[in-house]
C-alpha cells in the first residue's frame, strides 16, 4: 500500500516528452486496467463497510478494519475520475483536479491505510505476546479511536506539502504545469526523503517483523490448543482471536508484496532520476497499489469466518427485506 507516486500523474504527460513504450504502459495501466480494479474495489469496500458496521463485529480489532475500509474506499473514489477523464487531459479543470485533488488526497488516504495496517499489526503483536494483559485493558474503544486519529494526523503532516508542488499556467487554450519553488527547495527535498521512509521502508520493516512473529505464534498456538482442556468460552475466545490474527497476517503479506515494488522504484529514482523506463515502473507500482486497496474484501471472505458469517447474515436479511417490501407485494398482487 505504497503512497501514490506523482510521476504517474498528468505532470509527466504534459511537461516532458517520453519514450513511446512508457506512454503505452501508462495509457494501458491508467485508462484500462486501473479503472476495472478500482471499480471492483469500490464495490468490495462498500460491502466491507456495511458488514463491518454490523453490531456483531464491534470489537476494537474490527474498528481498525472498518477504518481501513473507509480509507481504501476514499482513495479509490478519488482515483476513478482521474482515470476516466484526467489522464493526459490538457483541460484546465482536469489538470487542476490531478494536481490538487487526485495526487494529494489519494496519497493522504493511502498513507492512512498503510499506517492503520501498521498500528493494527503492532496491537496484534502485543495482544499475542500478552493476551491476559490485553483483555484486562479498559476503554479499548477510546484507545482505538485515539490511535486512528493519530494516524490521520500523521498522514496530514506527510501529505500537506503535496498541495504546493506545482503551479498551473494558462496560455490561451493550452494548460501547462510548472514546478513550484517550494518543490525545488531543500525543505521539500528532506521532507520527501522522510515521506518515502515513512510510506515505504519503515512500514516494510515493522510489518515484516510483526508478521514473522505472528506466523510463529500461530503455529505454536495450534499445537498448544490441541493439548489444552479449556472451557468452551475460552476455546471460542481463542478461536475468535486466532481468526482475526490469520486475517491480519494475510493483509500484511499482501501489503508487503505491494509496498516492496514501490520501494525498489524509489531506490532507482533517488540513484538516477533518468533511469530507463522509471516512469513505467512507477505506473506498474501504482497499479499494484490500487490492487492492494481493492483486495481486502476477498481476503476477509477467505480467511475470516466471522466476517463471512456476518456477510451471509446481512445478505439474507437484505433479501428478506426485499421479499417483504410493500412495492414487491403490490407487484405480485397485480400480476
Amino acid at each position: 500500500m505504497s503512497g501514490l507516486s506523482e510521476n504517474s500523474s498528468a505532470v509527466q504527460t504534459i511537461e516532458a516528452p517520453v519514450q513511446s513504450i512508457d506512454s503505452i504502459i501508462e495509457d494501458v495501466c491508467n485508462r484500462y486496467i486501473a479503472p476495472v480494479i478500482c471499480s471492483i474495489g469500490i464495490v468490495g469496500n462498500i460491502i466491507n463497510y456495511v458488514v463491518l458496521s454490523n453490531r456483531r463485529l464491534k470489537k476494537g480489532s474490527y474498528m481498525y478494519l472498518k477504518a481501513l475500509t473507509l480509507f481504501d474506499l476514499m482513495a479509490l473514489l478519488f482515483s476513478i475520475p482521474y482515470m476516466l477523464f484526467g489522464v493526459g487531459s490538457t483541460d484546465y479543470f482536469w489538470v487542476w483536479y490531478s494536481l490538487y485533488i487526485f495526487l494529494p488526497m489519494v496519497n493522504f488516504f493511502t498513507t492512512c491505510s498503510i499506517w492503520i495496517t501498521v498500528v493494527m499489526g503492532i496491537d496484534r503483536f502485543f495482544f499475542v505476546r500478552n493476551p491476559k494483559w490485553s483483555r484486562r485493558s479498559r476503554s479499548w474503544k477510546l484507545k482505538t479511536q485515539i490511535k486512528i486519529f493519530a494516524v490521520i494526523t500523521f498522514a496530514t503532516i506527510i501529505c500537506v506539502p503535496k498541495f504546493f508542488c506545482y503551479e498551473i499556467l494558462e496560455e490561451g487554450h493550452t494548460t501547462r504545469i510548472r514546478v513550484s519553488e517550494f518543490r525545488l527547495s531543500m525543505f521539500y527535498h528532506y521532507m520527501e526523503i522522510f515521506s518515502t521512509g515513512a510510506l515505504h521502508f519503515v512500514p516494510l520493516i515493522i510489518l515484516s517483523v510483526v508478521n514473522v512473529y505472528l506466523v510463529v505464534r500461530l503455529q505454536s498456538s495450534g499445537k498448544v490448543r490441541k493439548m489444552s482442556s479449556n472451557t468452551y468460552h475460552e476455546i471460542e475466545l481463542q478461536r475468535s482471536q486466532r481468526i482475526f490474527t490469520v486475517t491480519l497476517v494475510s493483509i500484511v503479506i499482501f501489503s508487503i508484496m505491494f509496498i516492496l515494488p514501490a520501494s525498489i522504484v524509489d531506490i532507482f529514482w533517488y540513484v538516477d532520476e533518468n533511469f530507463p523506463h522509471v516512469r513505467s515502473m512507477r505506473n506498474i507500482s501504482n497499479l499494484l497499489l490500487w490492487c492492494n486497496l481493492s483486495i481486502n474484501c476477498f481476503l476477509y471472505c477467505i480467511f475470516n469466518r466471522q466476517y463471512l458469517q456476518v456477510f451471509k447474515y446481512v445478505v439474507d436479511r437484505g433479501c428478506d427485506r426485499v421479499r417483504r417490501s410493500p412495492s414487491r407485494s403490490t407487484e405480485i398482487q397485480m400480476a
